[in-house]
């Protein structure tokens, strides 16, 4: 069988017409070519002139308008006037001038080559990145600028403070020169009465080639090395450069503290100006009895929001506080070491959260079924147990069982039928039976009369939680929970009943949780 084949299927031909012709209008060339011209509009002496223009004058504020920057600048000013040669000839003033000039040339000279490296070997080749993916471009393009930015940004505030520092020194020199001149002029007549009798020898030798040098720090030294006590003069020496570093450590502790409130005011009236928000939260759409209320500016309410839902979801199915209102006499007495037994926590209210609502009291019930038939971990018979989604009545009379087990098991109820009622319903759950019953009312009299929380009123109590503990020995002695008949291990798995529908997992942990442990408690099935 015969086929055909054109020119055009051929791959050399293909490549040929992504390449494009070497000399020719489209193709991967010319977008080369389009990159470049991109580039050079991007890059025009305008476009840099203002990025240079903006990065200095983004500096300005902290220069000036810092409390920080201006004891910095008043501590250098007063040190340099401290150790400044008076004396110094006007020859010298212009040679520290002009090498303090010469330095900065090293100084401005490294900016441009930063600058220049950055363009060249980043925004260049970033740039032509675009005649093969757009978007790969503008993302390396966007790192590469932002580095960029941050490095020039640092460079050039610090090429602008070594200008303003050059400056104002020659400017100070050149004031100085300019005073020291007048000063000596014989016909000024304020240079002898600063001087006195002592103005020709002051004009004849101040800023002369060969005067000693003279400065503050110089005089001051002098004067403390005149103490003939060498104590008091070690004592002057060490006080006056400690008073002076405290000094200056103590200004910009003062200066940071004083920036870093305003900083604080900024930003709370930054926050306090956003719009205000009243947020209601419901966890739970199941549960419409649980919410939260959050009200405030815009930014803490978000931030408060992520707190609330992190904190339910680490609190909502957990057993903190379970342990307080449970049966004592299961603590103290002795109970059976192996087997599986339930947990039902029923309360007085539908939903969570089981706390007292206003003027309405929670009434907590707790109910332990010891040795539960495996077979008979059923979501809706443990709901029904409970008396269905309805509950059942809580009250006064106690119906009380001994099983032939040793334990027992205590249910109070509304009435005597309720609670006799409600025992056999849990015991269904359990293979121990019944060896005696008895059904008695507790009566208002005594300490239950005086003490209103000791009565119980007819209340109707829901079905809650459910906390499944599987009890396991365990053969090593360092594990586990003690007891005189060795030691054993409880797997626990607790499960809301107020829900009106089975969980998802409650199967898959119920399996989880009746799997037995061998001598290296690692379970097997």
């Amino acid at each position: 069988m015969g086929f055909t084949l054109t020119s055009a299927q051929l791959f050399s031909r293909g490549v040929r017409l992504q390449v494009g012709n070497r000399g020719g209008g489209g193709g991967f060339f010319q977008k080369i070519v389009q990159a470049g011209k991109q580039l050079a509009q991007i890059f025009t002496w305008g476009n840099l002139r203002g990025f240079l223009i903006g990065a200095a004058l983004a500096q300005i504020p902290s220069l000036v308008f810092s409390l920080t920057n201006l004891w910095s600048m008043f501590t250098s000013a007063a040190i340099e006037l401290y150790y400044f040669d008076w004396n110094i000839p006007d020859d010298r003033i212009d040679q520290m001038a002009k090498a303090r000039w010469s330095a900065y040339g090293s100084i401005l000279g490294g900016t441009a080559g930063n600058a220049l490296g950055f363009f060249a070997c980043g925004i260049v080749p970033a740039t032509s990145l675009f005649a093969f993916d757009e978007r790969l471009a503008s993302y390396v393009l966007r790192e590469v600028s932002e580095e960029a930015f941050e490095e020039l940004t640092f460079e050039i505030a610090y090429v602008l403070r070594q200008s303003f520092r050059n400056l104002a020194r020659q400017t100070a020199g050149w004031l100085y020169k300019g005073a020291r001149r007048w000063l000596k002029d014989p016909s000024n007549p304020i240079g002898g009465l600063i001087f006195g009798s002592n103005a020709d020898n002051v004009r004849n030798t101040w800023g002369e080639a060969n005067a000693p040098s003279w400065s503050f720090a110089q005089a001051v030294e002098e004067r403390v090395e005149k103490i003939p006590n060498q104590f008091w003069q070690n004592f002057t020496e060490e006080l006056i450069e400690e008073a002076i570093d405290a000094c200056i450590e103590a200004g910009y502790v003062v200066s940071n503290s004083i920036e870093g409130y305003y900083a604080q005011q900024r930003l709370a009236a930054t926050i306090n100006q956003g719009p205000q928000r009243v947020v209601e939260v419901q966890p739970n759409r199941a549960n419409d009895a649980e919410k939260f209320v959050v009200a405030g500016p815009e930014s803490e309410v978000r931030g408060q929001l992520t707190t609330i839902l992190t904190t339910h979801q680490m609190v909502e199915d957990r057993d903190l506080g379970q342990i307080v209102g449970q049966s004592l006499d299961d603590y103290i007495r002795a109970r059976p070491l192996d087997g599986l037994r339930l947990q039902f926590n029923l309360y007085s209210l539908k939903t969570p959260p089981y706390a007292r609502r206003g003027e309405q009291r929670l009434t907590r019930v707790t109910v332990t079924i010891p040795e539960v038939s495996r077979a008979l971990l059923d979501w809706e018979r443990l709901r029904q147990v409970c008396g269905g989604p309805n509950g059942y009545l809580w009250g006064r009379w106690l119906a009380k069982a001994r099983l032939n087990n040793g334990g027992t098991l205590k249910v109070y109820g509304g009435t005597e039928a309720e609670a006799e009622d409600r025992l056999r319903a849990f015991l269904t759950l359990s293979t121990a039976e019944i060896k005696g019953l008895t059904v008695t009312e507790e009566k208002r009299t005594g300490e239950r009369q005086r003490n209103p929380k000791m009565w119980k009123e007819i209340t109707r109590v829901y079905p809650g939680h459910l906390t499944i503990i599987n009890r396991q020995r365990t053969l090593y002695l360092d594990r586990g929970s003690p007891s005189t008949d060795g030691n054993f291990i409880d797997k626990r798995a607790r499960f809301d009943l107020w829900r009106s529908t089975k969980p998802p997992d409650f199967d898959q942990n119920v399996i989880e949780l009746l799997r037995r442990l061998d001598a290296a408690d690692t379970a097997v099935p």
